[in-house]
């Protein structure tokens, strides 16, 4: 039992006046597993609850989330105390000492509760703003740009305010991310140049979430706008995630910018002597019967020209869905097949004209030529 004893007296981190020893950091350890379950267990109950269930789920995040932090930080003190450990000593522990500045155990604590603040804050204005821009039917490309724009600043604040809180005078800062900048700025030239650009998107608002856009020969539906990429849903629902810099450089299309509706057209043929008016009829009856094709702007066809093997028609139509044009392309075209087998309007296949010579034929001409 003496040997017991002496193995848990036995000092085990010593960070100047403050002790801890293997006893205690057993307990601790122990205490530590202890908020984790409880943290888990809390967690479980939440979710089950009627609260979280009937709950917008921004919300219940939140409160979640709060509750966690709650646990840990009552968990953590308890635990100091429960062991009688000399709080004020492992606080007061100078982890870093210059002239300029002094970082303690006690400034460490701070900076993080700060932060966790923050994060709190961070969720709730998320919330609120989700809320009101469903409530109040907001534009969602713009609320979204607006909410990330709003995060951004409440981080920036919370950070400066966090190295005051800790004694560190902004200047100093400054000073030593500039100096830093200077040494690695060449070889971070493309990520400042995604995170200026991602502000000039979020400011400018010519992409916001939501929109359908093509760059190069991506398309797809922007799903969130951050500092330095941008994650957009392609037609195959695969999520690609693009440098912010693209979408400031690059020729980019953005299909419901100006309008959710985006005129698209399918091209077809039919044979010479095929009564056009006939045609026009039945196009126009087709694009009737598709879903996704919108009646306001009505769609219209345009017999375009008189092809070498067909006379050659385009039909136009509107869709305020054109992450989904491609699939409304299909059924126009399966409705159009359907339409013109119907109608006894034929496509031509292409036609060659092919000229045989016989031998005789082509001896005479040789010889004439020579």
């Amino acid at each position: 039992m003496d040997l017991f004893g002496d193995i848990g007296q036995k000092a085990l981190i010593e960070l100047g006046n403050f002790k801890l020893n293997v006893s205690q950091a057993f307990i601790l350890f122990t205490g530590v597993l202890a908020i984790i379950m409880i943290n888990i267990f809390a967690g479980r109950v939440i979710k089950k609850s009627n609260f979280y269930k009937n709950t917008n789920s921004r919300l219940s995040k939140l409160v979640a989330r709060t509750i966690s932090y709650i646990i840990w930080i009552v968990g953590v003190l308890t635990l100091l105390k429960i062991e009688s450990v000399n709080v004020d000593n492992f606080f007061s522990y100078e982890i870093f000492s210059g002239d300029k500045v002094t970082i303690t155990v006690q400034k460490i604590f701070m900076l993080l509760i700060i932060l966790f603040a923050v994060r709190i804050i961070v969720l709730f204005v998320d919330f609120l703003m989700n809320r009101k821009i469903e409530r109040e039917s907001l534009d969602y490309g713009k609320g979204k740009s607006i909410i990330q724009i709003t995060k951004y600043i409440i981080w920036v604040a919370g950070f400066l305010f966090a190295i005051g809180a800790i004694g560190m005078k902004l200047t100093f800062i400054i000073a030593s991310v500039s100096a830093l900048l200077v040494g690695v700025g060449f070889g971070l030239q493309n990520i400042f140049n995604d995170f200026f650009s991602g502000i000039i998107l979020l400011f400018d608002g010519a992409i916001k979430v939501k929109d359908v856009v093509q760059v190069g020969d991506i398309v797809g539906r922007v799903l969130d706008i951050g500092v330095r990429t941008t994650k957009v849903l392609n037609r195959d629902n695969i999520i690609l995630i693009i440098p912010n810099s693209k979408f400031t450089t690059d020729n980019v299309i953005n299909w419901s910018h100006h309008d959710q509706k985006t005129r698209f057209n399918v091209q077809v043929g039919v044979a010479y002597g095929s009564d056009v008016q006939l045609v026009k009829k039945v196009l126009l009856n087709c694009a009737e019967n598709v879903e996704g094709i919108v009646k306001t702007p009505p769609p219209f066809v345009r017999f375009e020209d008189f092809g070498d093997s067909s006379l050659d028609f385009r039909l136009f139509f509107w869709s305020s869905k054109s992450f989904y044009v491609e699939n409304i392309r299909s059924e126009l075209r399966f409705q159009i097949d359907a339409g013109f087998r119907a109608n006894n309007i034929t496509i031509p296949f292409p036609q060659r004209d092919l000229h045989i010579m016989s031998d005789h034929r082509k001896n005479k001409l040789e010889s004439n030529f020579f």
